[in-house]
């Protein structure tokens, strides 16, 4: 329709044209033919005026030329205002964007005057309404990251400080199932528990090795930027949106998406999501109050649980003889030389990790911890467990039965592989993590580094 359009004008222009041509004056001796297109076309030069005779033929062939190049014309013009178009609608969505806060803030002082006019619950409805506003308005900016960092643990910390070493203004953004910022794990089964502050639950302070007080959490909240100013950070920065959960990955589009259905389309994507602590067969089938009375320690608040249930309970069994098992193990028998607390640490094999030490180490190792207090007991392979008379009974295979008061199960973690499905990622076989080439690289512009994670769990806790 466009190109009949264009083409209609040129064919009239083109014929008017050759009406009036032959009228024109002669400019310095040159006279140009009309009918530049026919057998007849020539150039005339002479030193004065020349007589003129108009060749005959009604220009259809020349007409025809013109029409065909304003048909050229109005295609490319045409093509060239509809990308025009789509960029224009483009602008118009990042303005309007750009506006949101301000015209959120128009709708907040609205509601809240509306609220003093008509009372107490209409003000606790406005509440209600900006909170959404402001909500909707987080989705609404956020919507392309260059950065994106699925995590928020050690490995996606130290990445986004890499990339903004390399890369001041670079803006990044980690996205963590957890509601707490970056923080190291170690010190919730060390150095936490030897702290000499009550308050050390909600503090989260411990002393280093170097006798210096330090937070677990990497940087205080100032460090990073809000969600809804990382775009528009002039230096760019490093936001952490917390509480939130990717759920979806689509590696060809570049885009994620989070457990609340927002798309968030990224360039380059870390996956870091570590991975689930691991329960006992045994006790999963044991039923609720079992598993009410059963601590998957790996988190911030698993720590401030334990820390809270340990001053109020007279024992707790520790499952698993890894790293993580014997380090509670001994900081829980420290704590429980002031309330009495007992201890007990069972596990399959003949010593405390004896997956990853030697038998010599190992069984060194297990003399060290009971010297702490603890009562190990090795070779413990847990049969069954239940809970009767407000004891947790657990049996062994070889006869022996232990009856405490909480159970934290210790027997390594299952990796995080929940987003290989949707985003189409090589498992392994033999370890469960992501397949990886030899620079992490699971996909163009998507790296894992929960591989490494992974693996080094199962090979610490399960051969």
């Amino acid at each position: 329709m466009a190109a009949r359009r264009m083409f209609a004008p040129g064919l009239l222009a083109a014929r008017f044209f050759n009406q009036v041509r032959p009228r024109l004056p002669s400019r310095k001796g040159f006279i140009l033919n009309r009918s530049l297109l026919t057998p007849q076309q020539t150039f005339r030069c002479s030193g004065g005026t020349s007589n003129y005779s108009q060749p005959k033929g009604d220009g259809s062939l020349y007409a025809l030329v013109v029409g065909i190049t304003a048909l050229g014309a109005g295609v490319y013009v045409y093509i060239t205002l509809r990308k025009d178009r789509d960029r224009f609608k483009e602008r118009i969505v990042s303005l309007s964007t750009s506006f949101e806060g301000k015209h959120e803030d128009l709708k907040t002082t609205g509601s809240k005057e509306d609220a003093t006019q008509t009372g107490e619950k209409a003000e606790s409805q406005g509440e209600i309404e900006t909170s959404q506003l402001k909500a909707s308005a987080t989705s609404a900016v956020l919507t392309h990251v260059p950065y994106i960092l699925i995590g928020g643990g050690t490995a996606s910390f130290a990445a986004a400080r890499s990339i903004r070493a390399r890369d001041p203004g670079s803006r990044v953004l980690i996205i963590s199932d957890e509601l707490d910022l970056p923080y190291m794990r170690p010190p919730l089964s060390k150095e936490l528990w030897f702290s000499d502050d009550p308050d050390v639950s909600e503090t989260l302070r411990f002393k280093q090795w170097n006798g210096k007080e330090r937070s677990i959490f990497f940087q205080p909240s100032s460090f990073y930027v809000s969600p809804e100013e990382l775009m528009s950070s002039e230096h760019g920065g490093v936001s952490v949106l917390t509480g939130k959960k990717v759920v979806h990955m689509d590696v060809r589009e570049n885009k994620v998406k989070l457990d609340d259905g927002t798309l968030i389309s990224y360039e380059k994507c870390l996956i870091a999501t570590g991975g689930t602590p691991r329960n006992l067969p045994s006790i999963e089938r044991a039923g609720e109050n079992v598993m009410q009375r059963t601590t998957l320690f790996r988190r911030v608040s698993d720590f401030r649980s334990l820390s809270n249930l340990s001053s109020s309970i007279d024992s707790i069994t520790i499952i698993g003889g890894g790293f993580l098992g014997s380090e509670l193990a001994c900081a829980l028998a420290r704590k429980g030389r002031q309330t009495g607390l007992e201890v007990i640490q069972m596990f399959p094999e003949s010593g405390n990790m004896g997956k990853v030490l030697p038998e010599y180490l190992s069984h060194w190792t297990t003399e060290k911890v009971r010297g702490e207090g603890v009562n190990v007991m090795s070779d413990a392979v847990v049969k069954f467990v239940s809970y009767q008379n407000g004891k947790l009974n657990i049996s062994l295979k070889d006869g022996r039965q232990v009856q405490t008061d909480h159970i934290v199960a210790a027997v390594g973690l299952e990796p995080n592989t929940e987003l290989a499905k949707s985003a189409g990622l090589e498992l392994d076989g033999d370890f469960g993590g992501y397949r990886v080439n030899a620079e992490l690289q699971a996909r163009n512009n998507v790296w894992v580094v929960s591989l490494l994670f992974c693996a080094f769990q199962l090979l610490s806790c399960s051969k």
